[in-house]
C-alpha cells in the first residue's frame, strides 16, 4: 500500500489549473526542448530571500546540465506549463511548495554528485584556486588564476562551483575564434539567454542575470587577448563592463602568458588590473604530496619510487592530466593480469607511453 505525504497532497492541490496566456503556453510547448528561460532577476524580486536563492538555484542547474522544461518539471512533480511560469515569475500558485520540491530535489543531486566527483582531490594548487574565487565571491571584485597548462585550474574550479554554487557561479569557456559575439553567445547560453540575439540585446539579457550575489568564472581567459598590442581588448572590456554593471565577482582561470601580456601592456589593460583583487600564480612545481591523494585513488599505500614518478610526470608537459592517464592505464594492466594495482603496473604503463612516444620522457 502507498501512502501519500502531505507533501505530495499539497503539489497536487498546487496543480491546480492556472490561466496562461497563450504566449506563454507557446513558449512552454516545446518541452523537450533545453531550458531557453532567460534569467531576469527582477522577476523575482517580489518573493522572499530563501525562495529566490532556491529558484536561482534550480534555474542555473537545469542550464547547466542541460535538462528540458519536461524533464524538469518531472523532477519536481510538476508540469511544464507549471515550471515555466515559476521561472518566468509569473507563477500564481503557492511558492512554498515550490521551494520544498527544489530543496528535495537539490538534495537527490547533491547525494548523486558526491558519488560523481569521487576523483577529484585536493593539493596546494586546488587549495590556492578555491582561495582566489572565495575572496573574488566575498569581495565582489576580479581573481585571476594564473598557471600552466592541465595544471587542473578547469577541473578546480568545475569543483568549486559544485561545491559552491547555490545558482550564484556561471562558468564559462572563452570560445577559440569568433570574437566578441561568440564570447557573449557563451555568456548568453548559460544564463538561458537566446544566442540568436544581436549583441547589445544579450548585452541588455545578460546585465538582468547578474547581481553582487553572482559570480562569472571565465576559462581559458588567454584567448580574450587581442592579437595586436595596439588593439582594443574588447572581450576584456565586456566582461569588465558586466562586472561594473551588475556588481557581480569575476574570475579568470588562464595560463600565464595572460598575466604576462596583461602586465606587458599595462597601458592597454589597466581598467581590468585595477580592478584584480586577488591575483593568484600556481606554483611552477608539484610535490609529492600534491599528487598523493590522486596516486592513493589507484593505490591504498603507494611508496617512495611510485610518489617520485607520480611527482615528475605531474612536472613534466601534461601534468596532472598525463598523471591521471598514466594511472589509469596502470589500473587496467592491473586488471588484465588479474592482479591488484601496485608499483610495477604503474612504471610499465610509464614503459609502454615512452615506448609509443618513441622517447624516454619520464625516469625509469
Amino acid at each position: 500500500m502507498t501512502m501519500t505525504t502531505t507533501f505530495e497532497t499539497d503539489v497536487k492541490r498546487d496543480l491546480a489549473p492556472v490561466a496562461v496566456t497563450r504566449s506563454e503556453a507557446a513558449e512552454a510547448s516545446s518541452a523537450h526542448a533545453r531550458i531557453n528561460i532567460p534569467l531576469n532577476l527582477e522577476n523575482w524580486r517580489h518573493l522572499g530571500d530563501e525562495t529566490r536563492e532556491a529558484l536561482l538555484w534550480y534555474h542555473q542547474h537545469l542550464l547547466d546540465a542541460k535538462i528540458s522544461l519536461r524533464d524538469a518539471g518531472s523532477a519536481l512533480n510538476y508540469d511544464e506549463s507549471t515550471v515555466f511560469r515559476v521561472l518566468k515569475g509569473t507563477y500564481e500558485g503557492n511558492w512554498d511548495n515550490i521551494v520544498k520540491a527544489i530543496r528535495s530535489y537539490r538534495k537527490l543531486c547533491e547525494a548523486r554528485g558526491e558519488i560523481q566527483q569521487a576523483e577529484f582531490v585536493e593539493n596546494a594548487w586546488s587549495k590556492l584556486i578555491f582561495g582566489a574565487l572565495d575572496y573574488a565571491l566575498a569581495n565582489n571584485s576580479i581573481a585571476l588564476v594564473a598557471g600552466e597548462s592541465r595544471q587542473g585550474k578547469t577541473f578546480t574550479g568545475l569543483e568549486w562551483k559544485r561545491r559552491n554554487n547555490h545558482g550564484r557561479a556561471v562558468f564559462v569557456t572563452v570560445p577559440p575564434y569568433g570574437g566578441p559575439k561568440a564570447l557573449l553567445g557563451r555568456i548568453a547560453e548559460a544564463v538561458g539567454v537566446s544566442k540568436n540575439l544581436s549583441a547589445p540585446a544579450m548585452m541588455a539579457a545578460i546585465y538582468r542575470a547578474f547581481n553582487p550575489h553572482r559570480i562569472l568564472i571565465v576559462d581559458e581567459a588567454h584567448r580574450l587577448l587581442p592579437g595586436d598590442h595596439r588593439a582594443n581588448p574588447v572581450m576584456l572590456e565586456i566582461l569588465r563592463d558586466i562586472k561594473d554593471s551588475t556588481g557581480c565577482a569575476l574570475a579568470f582561470l588562464a595560463t600565464k602568458r595572460f598575466n604576462t601580456e596583461l602586465r606587458k601592456s599595462e597601458y592597454i589593460f589597466e581598467q581590468v588590473l585595477g580592478r584584480i583583487g586577488m591575483p593568484t600564480s600556481l606554483p611552477h612545481k608539484a610535490k609529492e604530496a600534491d599528487v598523493e591523494g590522486i596516486v592513493r585513488q589507484y593505490v591504498a599505500r603507494p611508496g617512495k619510487g611510485l610518489l617520485e614518478g607520480a611527482t615528475e610526470i605531474a612536472n613534466a608537459p601534461g601534468r596532472l592530466g598525463i598523471l591521471v592517464e598514466t594511472l589509469k592505464v596502470a589500473s587496467r594492466i592491473a586488471k588484465k593480469a588479474g592482479e591488484r594495482m601496485a608499483e610495477e603496473h604503474f612504471f610499465k604503463a610509464v614503459k609502454l607511453r615512452e615506448q609509443m612516444m618513441g622517447e624516454a620522457v619520464y625516469a625509469k
